[in-house]
């Protein structure tokens, strides 16, 4: 199959939006002030791979979020909720991905389809008629509870954007998760979006392909912590797989500690580094600065965009609020979407669209001066004069 990413998305009524149309670049910065609305656009992405899951679905996937009450923006006009997804390749060709959804009569909390289509494009043009168009004479009430991305019927003709949804992964690794490693396994075949199952990840990948991955963050690990030897999965006596270093201390004899002994910077960098190498469609990043020293996240922009060299280097949407991560020459104003509030909710813009940041870009000004002033609370100084 050929190697797709999204290169557009357009939200109606979603979460703190009213309205966004934005196109997606293979590397893709989400900046904005705290509480603007940058994890409720990777939201978006992840809830198209929560309704094509298998185990999952457009019900199931409303429910995890907290229904269609938490969904609907505030400052909606209508009930319908509104995600439209354009799908491309290389060459051009892939679907656009349509669905608007409401409440069923009389249980808001319920979700009833309005609006399904899948359009096919070739060589970048839309192809009439669309491969689907619901609703239709067979539809019902109940029918139209479920996307057809589950309905094996319906979707024969674009079972690989299924497939392509499907492959959307989420990671914000939260350390403390990771150590416990919970005995009950996820459903449906989905990735814990905290890193919970990582470990089990890593265990589940073929033996040659799992060590020469680990050998190459091994590798990575090294520059930013010398100490460490010979990263490799082992499984205890219980079965339990763990990550496993040697650790070379002043006294010059090596220590054996695993995943929970590890700082949190290091596991959350391990977790990014396995992340984007594995084979997988859209990788959605929150926040990858955390518990990092800064050093390291002034090369993770650049790092990235080397991991994704190749057919298979997976196209990487992240959130961030760090300047030192939006260091970097090599970072385009097209890749760049600022989310910025409003009064009637928040609004996100390509910086290739707004003419300061594409100036000063262009002029030689990195990213982290020509954008993160955009983001800046209009009123922090007062936090100078704020008394707790």
């Amino acid at each position: 199959m050929s190697h797709y990413r999204f290169t557009h998305i357009s939200l109606k009524n979603w979460k703190n939006f009213k309205q966004v149309d934005v196109p997606l670049a293979q590397r893709v910065f989400v900046v904005g002030p705290n509480a603007s609305g940058k994890s409720n656009l990777l939201l978006a992405l992840r809830f198209l791979r929560e309704i094509a899951l298998e185990g999952g679905g457009l019900a199931a996937a409303v429910k995890s979020n907290h229904g269609l009450t938490a969904l609907r923006s505030l400052h909606a006009r209508g009930n319908s909720i509104e995600i439209k997804a354009t799908i491309k390749s290389e060459t051009g060709d892939g679907w656009r991905y349509e669905l608007s959804f409401a409440p069923v009569d009389g249980e808001r909390d319920k979700p009833v389809i309005t609006s399904e289509r899948v359009i096919e494009i070739k060589g970048g043009r839309d192809l009439s008629p669309p491969l689907l168009n619901r609703p239709d004479k067979s539809d019902d009430q109940e029918s139209l509870q479920q996307t057809a991305l589950l309905q094996m019927g319906l979707n024969r003709s674009f079972r690989d954007l299924v497939h392509f949804l499907r492959g959307v992964s989420y990671l914000h690794i939260v350390p403390q998760l990771l150590r416990e490693q919970p005995e009950t396994k996820r459903s449906g075949g989905d990735v814990d979006p905290f890193g919970r199952d990582l470990l089990d990840r890593i265990r589940q990948t073929p033996v040659k392909q799992q060590r020469d991955r680990l050998r190459r963050i091994e590798k990575v690990l090294q520059i930013v912590v010398p100490q460490l030897k010979q990263l490799r999965l082992q499984i205890d006596d219980h079965g339990r797989a763990h990550l496993e270093c040697r650790f070379v201390h002043w006294r010059g004899v090596a220590a054996r500690q695993n995943e929970t002994q590890f700082s949190d910077g290091t596991l959350r960098f391990i977790g990014l580094l396995w992340s984007i190498q594995e084979p997988a469609g859209p990788l959605l990043l929150e926040e990858p600065e955390l518990s990092l020293h800064t050093a390291i996240v002034r090369h993770l922009a650049p790092f990235i965009q080397r991991a994704q060299f190749g057919p298979e280097g997976r196209q990487v949407i992240l959130s961030t609020h760090s300047e030192h991560l939006l260091a970097n020459s090599g970072i385009a104003p097209e890749e760049i979407l600022l989310v910025r509030p409003a009064v009637e909710g928040s609004s996100v813009e390509c910086g290739a669209k707004i003419r300061r940041i594409k100036t000063l870009m262009q002029a030689g000004i990195l990213a982290s001066e020509a954008v993160i002033a955009e983001t800046d609370p209009k009123q922090s100084d007062l936090l100078l004069e704020a008394v707790i």
